[in-house]
Parts: C-alpha cells; structure tokens; sequence
C-alpha cells in the first residue's frame, strides 16, 4: 500500500485530505509540523510526501533541505502544498528539492489534490 505523508497544520484540511486519501486506498501519515514530519519519516519512510509551505515551528521549505540533507531520502516525491506561495519560487528552483509539483491550496479542489498525488506516485512507479 503506498504511504503518504501529509504535513499539513490546517486541522480541517487535515482530516479532509487524511480521509480523502484513505478512502482512496492510501496509508496516510498526518503531521502538523516539520519536527513531526521528520520523526514520521525516521520511523516509517513515506512513498510521497503532501507539504504544506507554512507551518509552526519548522517550515515546508526548512523540512525540503532536511530531507535533501539525507541521500536515502531524495527520492521521495513532494508535493507542495500551500497558499502562500511567494510569486518568485518556481518549480523549476523547487524540483532539485525533490518538489515533483507546486499546487495553491486556495485554488485547488480535494478532488484534484488526489488526482495529483495519484500522478506523482504513477510517475514514481515508472522509474
């Protein structure tokens, strides 16, 4: 079963999407902050990680360096997550971080959100 790990502190959002990707089929993995994430990954490594960009205490984008810091876990896709997105970071800048797709948050349904993680965990399978 592919894991997700949602990093999200919106806990409405929260529990809309951990429901949405379980009844999906996903195992899913909700953490509010980066800390948290980092302790999830350490004890179970996730298939695609789901990052919101702001969060308390460590931030989506000091979690993309953590990750990126640590060669077993480059692999993992991320999707990135937020609605605050700044106007001068693009994916292009974004993808060395292991950033597969940038989606704002305000602008993008449940539905779609899961279409996305479906195609970024397809794609991850064709490698």
């Amino acid at each position: 079963m592919t894991r997700i790990l949602l990093v999200e502190d919106d806990r409405w959002l929260g529990e809309t999407y951990q429901l949405l990707f379980t009844k999906a089929g996903f195992q899913v993995d909700w953490c509010v902050d980066g800390y948290l994430a980092m302790e999830a990954i350490d004890q179970q490594r996730p298939d695609i990680i789901v990052l919101d960009l702001i969060l308390p205490w460590a931030n989506g984008l000091q979690l993309l360096q953590e990750l990126m810091s640590h060669y077993d876990l480059q692999s993992i896709p991320v999707l990135l997550c937020s609605n605050a997105l700044p106007a001068d970071i693009s994916i292009k800048e974004l993808v060395p971080y292991g950033v597969v797709e940038i989606i704002d948050k305000t602008a993008t349904t449940p539905r779609q959100l899961l279409r996305a993680v479906r195609g970024a965990v397809h794609a991850k399978l064709s490698y």
